[in-house]
């Protein structure tokens, strides 16, 4: 594992380095402002429309959770195949930004079909969750070691700012009529076009190609790099736990079998309003945790408040109690979005962060593929309740698991 982050100065930076940072910081906090939008649209949106609107089948409702996975578990063979164009990776960031936009437009066309609204609704999640490795590349290329986590962090907390007011709008517009959701999207889809202009006033580097004719190859780092390997499967466990509740949350408020009959509005604010409203104020204290202690004393205590919030929330029978439960939730989704999209850069050698992300973000789309699924077909065997346990105590795992870890990693 790397040495912890200085918070002194490098005397050695160039002050054309300092430019670059600041442009990048400039351009990604536009960006982060809109792409909030999409992630929380997606996520809460979808799955309502799916589940109220189209009255989907549990395979249709798993698929929205599943699409950012997707994204990722195709991120090897992207990652493969991008540097062919030789071109910046800003630049492919932007093109990715400008077909998702295309997409979730024509998924607002679907208002009679739920294939064509989750085909293409999907296809866009999936293009936008193949952004992050490629945004890692610019963040470890563009900013030191020791202001890295605070600026990432900073740039989350934008993200996540217009969330409550699209999710407070959202919630209000489906409450009047469902049949207006096609206005979400296209909000969405302009959004993504706008990230995508942002995108490529930043400056980069070419993304090179990788010297292996194997778009897997990276995977090899799961098993040659011992303490990589392990947080890896520390990862699986605690993805596993969450990925395969957190779907859960619309199908507990709205399912007649629960008796929580929680409105649009209600499902808004505790899915989208309240979360985003708590990792806008938690994302900056994560950053600079993640800069200043312990990675995995800061892991632990991230997992530890994701357990609380998967039971609280599921085990209350008030909408009041499932509110405390969404703050819980969005203080561990502020610091789990630090950790899962900085950690690498505290394992990696140097240069070979966006390989490591890679694989990283392809065993997170395993797992993000097959957990929602499972998730759903549980509650045609046990209680959501019950599968609640299951989850939160895969987490509690997780905890344990990261103490022999670092001792691995201080070897």
């Amino acid at each position: 594992m790397k040495e912890g982050n200085s918070k002194i100065p490098d005397p050695q930076v160039s002050a054309s380095q300092v430019e670059i940072a600041r442009q990048t910081f400039r351009w990604d906090i536009i960006r982060s402002s809109l792409s909030g939008l999409m992630d929380s649209g997606w996520r809460i949106f979808a799955l309502l429309v799916v589940t109220r609107y189209f009255d989907g089948t549990s395979f249709a409702k798993a698929l929205v959770p599943a699409a950012f996975t997707i994204g990722l578990l195709s991120t090897p063979i992207a990652l493969f195949y991008l540097p062919r164009l030789r071109l910046q990776t800003s630049k492919l960031c932007s093109i990715n930004y400008m077909i998702s936009g295309i997409l979730f437009w024509v998924a607002s066309l679907g208002i009679d079909s739920l294939w064509l609204f989750l085909g293409a609704g999907t296809a866009a999640a999936a293009l936008l969750a193949q952004q992050m490795p490629l945004l890692i590349h610019i963040y470890s290329t563009n900013y030191t070691s020791g202001l890295r986590g605070k600026r990432v962090a900073y740039a989350i907390s934008v993200s996540i700012a217009i969330a409550p007011v699209f999710g407070w709008f959202g919630g209000q517009l489906l409450e009047e009529d469902l049949s207006q959701f096609p206005i979400l999207f296209q909000i969405m889809a302009v959004a993504c076009i706008f990230s995508g202009i942002c995108i490529y006033k930043v400056p980069s580097e070419i993304l090179q190609r990788s010297p292996s004719g194997n778009p897997l190859t990276h995977l090899s780092l799961v098993w040659k790099d011992k303490v990589f390997g392990c947080m890896l499967g520390m990862w699986m466990i605690l993805g596993f736990g969450n990925l395969s509740t957190m779907p859960l949350q619309i199908e507990y408020m709205t399912s007649d079998v629960y008796s929580i009959h929680a409105t649009n509005t209600q499902i808004a604010v505790a899915g989208i309003i309240i979360p985003s409203t708590v990792r806008i104020f938690a994302t900056s204290i994560w950053g600079h945790l993640f800069d200043a202690f312990n990675f995995f004393l800061v892991r632990a205590l991230t997992s530890a408040i994701q357990l609380a919030a998967i039971l609280i929330f599921f085990f209350s029978d008030t909408m009041a109690g499932i509110y405390i439960g969404s703050v819980g939730y969005g203080l561990a989704m502020a610091g789990g979005n630090v950790n899962w999209s900085l950690w690498v850069t505290k394992f990696a050698p140097p240069g070979q962060e966006s390989d490591y992300m890679t694989v990283h973000s392809f065993m997170t789309g395993v797992r993000g593929l097959v957990a929602p699924f499972i998730g759903f077909y549980m509650l045609n065997l046990i209680s959501i309740q019950s599968w609640a346990t299951i989850g939160s105590l895969l987490v509690a795992l997780s905890i344990v698991l990261l103490f022999p870890i670092s001792r691995l990693a201080r070897r």
